[in-house]
């Protein structure tokens, strides 16, 4: 595409955005006790339909436990099978939000 267009890369991927949007991901690892694996675990059989005053838009469980908002932000829980983890993936449509969502996805895990 740099050679196509004659634009460098991030002239490019600034024009995409300017477009449709930023956006901005997160990988988060969180260490569980026996007890808070458990306690989260029943957590992810649930159906939320609030997550700390934002309107739950969508819940899937492909991977899971995805939570679309609606602004288009979402988090999602992937317990490890093979270790006492949580996996928390996040993506939302600026830095700030991001860090907001990140704090919110943590403590619904330890709370």
């Amino acid at each position: 595409m740099v050679a196509r267009r004659g634009k460098p890369l991030g002239a490019q991927l600034s024009q995409l955005f300017a477009e449709v949007g930023s956006f901005y991901p997160q990988r988060e690892n969180f260490h569980l006790t026996p007890q808070v694996k458990e306690t989260f675990t029943g957590k992810l059989q649930q159906e939320p339909r609030e997550f700390f005053g934002r309107k739950v838009n969508e819940v899937v469980r492909t991977d899971g436990l995805k939570l679309v908002f609606e602004d288009g932000s979402w988090v999602c829980y992937r317990v490890s099978g093979t270790e006492p983890v949580v996996r928390v993936y996040s993506e939302a449509s600026s830095k700030e939000a991001l860090e907001k969502l990140s704090a919110a996805a943590k403590k619904w895990i330890f709370e």
